[in-house]
């Protein structure tokens, strides 16, 4: 369910861009994502998460988007094997969103070359990404989301 979470704020933070720094009507938002097969409790799960994340620092979401303003290290071969292309894709979108820092970012591509012969796929990148930004959500956050009983839907109109 974590990694579903990561999803949809991917998901936020790139309509955010298109919009102006705009989140969505949650009502389109919610429509929009169950269609894609989320539940309601992934989706009150993410939308609160970016939103205590913007009260924390509402000047890095608020602001205008910064178009590639950092710049991301060249790969080695090792690490170009341990990754699919789609996997590094997806952690570069994370780091530039700065949904990861660059300690994060590092971490994850550590842990995606000790996997072994096969290349580490979306699904598992997004896997350890989850792991590493949602570990701000509290145990009672996590068990809740482990055990089904999360947050019904949150009103926010």
């Amino acid at each position: 369910m974590v990694s579903k979470v990561l999803e949809i704020v991917v998901f936020l933070i790139d309509y955010m861009q298109g919009n102006a720094g705009r989140l969505p009507n949650t009502d389109e938002l919610s429509e929009t994502l169950e269609s894609h097969g989320y539940s309601d409790d992934e989706i009150a799960s993410a939308y609160s998460w970016l939103l205590q994340r913007m009260e924390q620092a509402p000047e890095r979401y608020f602001s205008d988007f910064p178009i590639f303003t950092k710049s991301v290290r060249i790969l080695t071969p090792s690490e170009r094997l341990a990754l699919t292309q789609d996997a590094y894709g997806f952690l570069v979108k994370l780091y530039e969103n700065e949904l990861l820092d660059q300690e994060q970012f590092e971490s994850i591509l550590e842990r995606a070359t000790i996997f072994g012969p096969r290349a580490v796929t979306l699904e598992q990148v997004k896997l350890l990404a989850s792991s590493a930004i949602m570990s701000d959500l509290t145990e009672h956050e996590n068990m809740m989301m482990l055990d089904g009983s999360g947050p019904s839907s949150p009103n926010f109109n």
